[in-house]
């Protein structure tokens, strides 16, 4: 990675790409936007990891060994790839993951064995997260108005996520049954590595001006982001609620697969959850965005957190493709205005030097 100093939140990004006085949203927002439909629309590593597994003929014990070395790496990758969009920026960040990312979902197509599986699943979590992390501290680093990072989150959100895991979902699904499983990963790396190639083109090497001057006491290490209460609090809410969330993609597909349904099933659940999710965004948008200009709203992050763990103790006791799709279709209101809370008050706690970190701690 290329050396750099680190006072902008997320380095790298050309001050030419961004135009503020005629613009409402940097180009670079646009950029990274696309960027993270392009990689969730061929997101198939995690959703269709069990049944990847479990097509190698493994049990259920192996499945979940290796689904737990993907979230061990995600949950390390968090940490790790806040640290490098810090200290090296969102550009040298973006690249050098998203090629780790690629060869390893390739690895993953052509493996057998549980020790190959584990290992390169666990890295493949620790970085195919990473664009994500990257336009949530863009966001925080480049835009000032809480109304406008709310419109910005409800869109990463409710259309980029979402949508792009209906894609997911819906190709994932018809390609497993026809092709097998290994061919979703084999197009999973390619499109990483297109990313990172995007990268390059699109986000010339430099710097951008965050929204907030970064002064010389801001720039902590994770130690000072750990005693921030604020974000240990709201990690551990946090925590509990994706746990929850989490379940549509670890523990719906292994309750279905009990359940005789296929990948195909799944991968319709998959869409429905989307397309609810993404048909609410512009409903939920305007009402979120004037929540959040008032203040941090505990309180609808709460009620978030239980719907969606209601939602999903009745997905529990589903046997059907109906009954499933019923249940996710059910946490959409919840999941949208968790997410958006949720980074809101990320956006507003954030120290300007260390977005990368924040967002990967807190997010």
């Amino acid at each position: 990675m290329a050396n750099s100093h680190p006072d902008a939140a997320v380095a790298s990004v050309s001050s030419a790409v961004v135009r503020p006085d005629r613009d409402r949203y940097p180009a670079v927002m646009w950029i990274l936007l696309a960027g993270n439909l392009l990689v969730r629309s061929a997101g198939f590593a995690y959703p269709f990891l069990a049944y990847h597994v479990a097509g190698r003929g493994h049990q259920a014990g192996a499945v979940g060994v290796v689904l737990a070395a993907y979230g061990a790496g995600w949950a390390a990758g968090q940490l790790l790839c806040g640290w490098l969009v810090d200290r090296y920026g969102a550009r040298s960040t973006l690249v050098s993951t998203m090629a780790v990312a690629a060869a390893v979902l390739m690895l993953i197509a052509a493996a057998h064995s549980v020790p190959v599986l584990s290992v390169a699943a666990m890295i493949a979590g620790l970085t195919c997260d990473t664009p994500r992390l990257v336009l949530g501290s863009a966001i925080t680093a480049l835009i000032a108005d809480p109304r406008h990072r709310a419109r910005l989150d409800t869109w990463r959100y409710g259309w980029v996520l979402n949508i792009g895991a209906a894609i997911a979902g819906a190709v994932g699904g018809l390609v497993a049954e026809w092709m097998g499983t290994s061919l979703l990963y084999w197009i999973n790396g390619i499109v990483y590595a297109t990313f990172a190639v995007m990268t390059v083109r699109c986000i010339p090497a430099g710097r951008y001006r965050a929204a907030t001057p970064v002064t010389a006491h801001d720039r902590g290490d994770y130690r000072q982001i750990f005693a921030d209460k604020r974000l240990v609090l709201l990690v551990a809410s946090g925590w509990a609620t994706l746990t929850v969330l989490m379940g549509i993609f670890a523990v719906v597909p292994m309750l279905m697969n009990a359940s005789g349904l296929g990948t195909g099933a799944y991968g319709w659940v998959q869409v429905v959850n989307g397309v609810a999710v993404a048909a609410l965004t512009p409903l939920m948008t305007p009402w979120l965005s004037k929540q959040l200009a008032v203040g941090p709203r505990l309180d609808m992050l709460a009620v978030a957190g239980v719907w969606v763990t209601l939602c999903m103790g009745v997905a529990g006791i589903a046997h059907t493709t109906a009954g499933f799709s019923a249940a996710v279709a059910a946490c959409s209101p919840g999941e949208i205005v968790w997410f958006v809370v949720s980074a809101g008050i990320v956006h507003r706690i954030t120290q300007p030097a260390s977005s990368g970190r924040y967002q990967g701690f807190g997010r």
